[in-house]
């Protein structure tokens, strides 16, 4: 619509504009609010620096480490392999998707069938790896620094509890996930990486 005032027009953002110019919107005050913490912590630090410069190094000093060389098993297990195993995961979902029925874009099957659930059994297979596949991979490059061989060891374990707790969850009993000893591992190796990422984090800081 339009509205004459002072001899000129009044453009009313369309409907259809609205849903964007919120998120715009809301996308700059978030930014505000985090860029405010920022800028709390340079200022901080270079005050820091100058009235108590002991407490600044314990904060802000540059820790010294060196990457060891078998954080390149790191790399091609943690990051690599484990990486194939999540997208093969994905392969065998759309593999599903042909078998049972389940066109794209359905992230699940609505019916109640044998088929539908054994398509969501083997989708869920692949959803539950990518859910915790991102924690376990940055733990895995952080913990890997102090910890590369144990890490690594992880990662591998990790791809083979990944396809033993989908091949279990495929069966179409999801009660069967855990069927393969294997399976449990999918847990053990997440919470090491989580341990090598705490001795990383307390190394830097200096605790240990």
């Amino acid at each position: 619509r339009h509205f004459r005032k002072h001899g000129g027009n009044l453009n009313f953002p369309s409907p259809s504009s609205r849903p964007i110019m919120g998120m715009l919107a809301a996308t700059a005050k978030l930014t505000a609010q985090t860029a405010g913490v920022l800028l709390l912590e340079s200022y901080g630090a270079k005050h820091l620096a100058t009235t108590n410069p002991e407490a600044h190094a314990t904060v802000w000093g540059v820790a010294q480490f060196a990457l060891p060389k078998a954080f390149s098993l790191v790399i091609l297990v943690n990051l690599i392999a484990c990486s194939f195993t999540v997208i093969t995961l994905g392969f065998k979902v759309s593999a599903a998707r042909d078998k049972c029925g389940v066109p794209l874009p359905a992230m699940y099957a609505t019916g109640t069938d044998a088929k539908s659930r054994k398509f969501n059994c083997v989708q869920r297979g692949h959803q539950q790896a990518l859910e915790t596949f991102p924690m376990f991979l940055v733990a895995s490059i952080v913990g890997g620094v102090k910890f590369p061989v144990s890490v690594a060891l992880f990662g591998a374990v990790w791809c083979k509890a990944r396809f033993a707790w989908a091949e279990g969850y495929a069966s179409g009993d999801p009660k069967k996930r855990y069927g393969n000893a294997w399976a449990k591992l999918i847990w053990t190796t997440l919470v090491g990486s989580f341990a090598a990422a705490t001795g990383v984090a307390l190394e830097v800081a200096g605790l240990v």
